[in-house]
């Protein structure tokens, strides 16, 4: 096996929109520095053969940006598109590269999606002969299931004000497993080139009151892993779309570190256990489908016409979760959308017994564990907001209860099967390329 690693600060260096939350002006400084880093990894030194993965510290980046950080990528290394992934840990103090809230910094990511380009060519450029690896850990501590159901029926998010003696219990569980791939160098691995590590979180432990630019806990984790492993660190997220940080707790810079040192501790342990080998071999394939869009019903649509004629489709800033007028702006985007079908790409590949698997959006958390316990591979990950963003995908059940992403989805409720078959299917497709 060859590998390369390359980082590099990918920090505005200028005030700029943040995406995440709904924030009413630009950032007004930088906390800690985003970066992004690459991996690059291949039996041979043929770049069509070569695989790699990306993760900048960013909230998320839409189709048509990660295609054109991919496009670029194959014409700078001519490894092909379908065998780059571009992720993002999903910040919620990053520059708006994808606009939910505020309007999108064009500029910059544009410039960013020509840079994880010459990223990439850098870590192909420093690859050396290497041993791989995989193990899972677990980490209880910064992940909750964030939807909770309430004494009168309905759902409540884990970030509001709600009185405790009311909450019934979680409608659901997080998902505590940490997957961390280990590249080592092969003639001596004790020196450790990368640590991989995947889990499902939503790193917005600063809510929208922040105007620090910040890689929130995942930028602390690698920070940490990088200073104890002297090797690069590369997050990537999991099937974190029902899952949150503790919404009324730890939300400062010092709850922040804790989380961030946590994953860290989890990372490094599962790192220990894992005895790289340099005759793993390398699998990859994809697939393209589309599901479909979220249907607005008549009723929603006249409930939004009254909420777009009181608000004149202003929004107002809060520091978490949306309100009705963020609603109402997007049932009629929705509604203008109908009928046209979501695009949904995903990528797998498999190093021994192990396998990751892409998903561009957040995948509910308890569709990503039905993935793993169904996949034919002993541990599977979700490597989730990669090559693209659809936004939410929740289950049935989850929708038929309602709650905050159930009411800013953009896909149908058939979604959730589509996207289990599909993942299942490829997983297989994947199994089958090692003859076992």
């Amino acid at each position: 096996m060859l590998a390369g690693t390359a980082k590099l600060d990918i920090t505005p260096t200028q005030s700029v929109w943040m995406d995440g939350m709904i924030r009413s002006h630009r950032s007004v400084g930088v906390h800690d520095p985003l970066f992004a880093r690459a991996l690059v990894l291949g039996e041979l030194a043929d770049p069509s053969q070569m695989l790699a993965i990306v993760s900048a510290e960013v909230c998320a980046l839409g189709d048509r940006d990660s295609q054109a950080a991919r496009q670029a990528v194959a014409a700078q290394t001519g490894i092909s598109e379908q065998r780059v992934i571009i992720a993002t840990t999903h910040t919620h103090s990053g520059p708006a590269t994808f606009g939910y809230f505020s309007p999108a910094e064009v500029a910059y990511t544009e410039q960013l999606c020509q840079q994880l380009a010459a990223l990439v060519a850098q870590a192909a450029g420093n690859t050396e002969p290497a041993a791989v690896g995989c193990a899972s850990g677990r980490e209880e501590t910064i992940s909750n299931y964030r939807r909770l159901l309430a004494d009168d029926g309905h759902v409540v998010m884990n970030w509001e004000e709600y009185p405790p003696e009311h909450i019934v219990d979680p409608l659901g569980e997080a998902d505590p497993e940490v997957g961390v791939l280990k590249v080592a160098a092969a003639e001596d691995p004790r020196k450790v080139i990368c640590l991989l590590f995947n889990h499902a979180g939503h790193p917005n432990v600063m809510s929208g009151d922040n105007y620090l630019l910040s890689a929130d806990y995942p930028g602390v984790a690698a920070r940490l892993l990088e200073h104890e492993h002297r090797a690069t660190a590369i997050f990537v997220n999991g099937a974190q779309g029902s899952v949150d940080i503790d919404g009324l707790r730890h939300r400062d810079w010092e709850g922040m570190e804790r989380a961030g040192a946590a994953l860290a501790r989890a990372v490094t342990e599962t790192a220990r256990a894992i005895t790289p080998t340099p005759n793993a071999a390398l699998r990859t394939a994809a697939v393209s489908y589309t599901v479909p869009a979220r249907i607005i019903t008549d009723q929603e649509w006249a409930w939004a016409q009254e909420v777009l004629r009181r608000t004149g489709g202003t929004v107002q800033a809060l520091a978490d979760g949306v309100g009705e007028d963020y609603k109402a702006v997007l049932l009629r985007e929705l509604r203008q959308a109908q009928g046209r079908g979501i695009p949904v790409e995903q990528i797998c590949f498999a190093i021994g017994d192990a396998a990751f698997i892409t998903f561009p959006g957040e995948l509910y958390t308890e569709i990503g564990m039905r993935i793993k316990a169904q996949s034919p591979f002993r541990r599977t990950y979700i490597m989730g907001l990669a090559n693209g963003q659809i936004g939410y995908v929740p289950t049935r059940k989850a929708i038929a209860e309602g709650g905050y992403a159930e009411e800013v989805r953009r896909a149908e409720g058939s979604a959730e099967e589509m996207v289990v078959r599909q993942s299942l299917a490829l997983l297989g497709k994947v199994r089958a390329l090692s003859g076992e």
